[in-house]
């Protein structure tokens, strides 16, 4: 049934990650640069700026954005094969987790290195919304178990 809590939950999570295209993740700001990196890519938003990263920097954050949005989007129409649909969302817990801490502890700090600008993450929703992504893929991942654990004791007492 797509009208279950979990359908819900995965829908906000592939909506979180389709908002990642449109919000910034960090700023990079100093009187020579400023600087906003996007998922799409880093943009320089001073006049006559170069950009210090090629534009092939974010293409493995892209893939695994899309890959995590596309399995938490198969998973809502697999509702009839429960174990699918667990399997389904560990898998995207665990690429938006690897997500998250490429942004953090690779991502970021080369853009830092190569620019010298330490970054705001404050100004930007978009550091934010893989972490309500992941969490919204878990508690969906906790509903499926849940109405799984549920079917199979109905089928005990038979």
């Amino acid at each position: 049934m797509i009208q279950r809590i979990q359908t819900v939950y995965l829908a906000l999570a592939v909506i979180a990650l389709s908002l990642l295209f449109v919000f910034p993740m960090a700023t990079f700001f100093s009187d020579l640069a400023y600087l906003k990196f996007y998922l799409i890519g880093l943009k320089n938003m001073a006049p006559d700026g170069a950009i210090p990263v090629p534009a092939t920097f974010n293409i493995p954050l892209i893939i695994v954005v899309f890959l995590v949005a596309v399995l938490d989007a198969a998973a809502i129409f697999l509702y009839k094969n429960r174990s699918r649909q667990i399997q389904l969302t560990n898998i995207a817990v665990m690429l938006n987790i690897l997500f998250i801490l490429a942004i953090l502890f690779i991502y970021i700090p080369m853009v830092e290195k190569k620019t010298s600008i330490k970054p705001d993450f404050a100004s930007g929703i978009g550091i934010y919304l893989p972490i309500v992504s992941l969490m919204f893929t878990v508690l969906s991942n906790r509903a499926i178990k849940r109405d799984d654990k549920l079917v199979r004791s109905s089928d005990r007492l038979r």
